[in-house]
């Protein structure tokens, strides 16, 4: 049996707009491409949900010692 012929359609390049240089899609590196502004954010978040979880553990400390500090005074 002999192969088929495919006839051979050219692929549309995109070219860079700015002279940057084509990047291929399956290069397996990541997209690093955060702003400072980004990162203070996301950090503050972080720093923010773990001083409120200090808060609420702190707190809810200081209710249950008094709360056994009552039940045996």
């Amino acid at each position: 049996m002999r192969p088929e012929r495919v006839r051979q359609i050219p692929a549309l390049v995109k070219a860079p707009s700015f002279g940057g240089r084509l990047q291929a899609a399956n290069d397996n590196k990541p997209d690093i491409r955060e702003s400072f502004v980004s990162i203070l954010i996301g950090r503050s978040l972080i720093v923010g949900a773990a001083l409120l979880a200090v808060a609420i553990v702190a707190g809810w400390s200081l209710w249950l010692g008094r709360t056994v500090w009552r039940h045996f005074a």
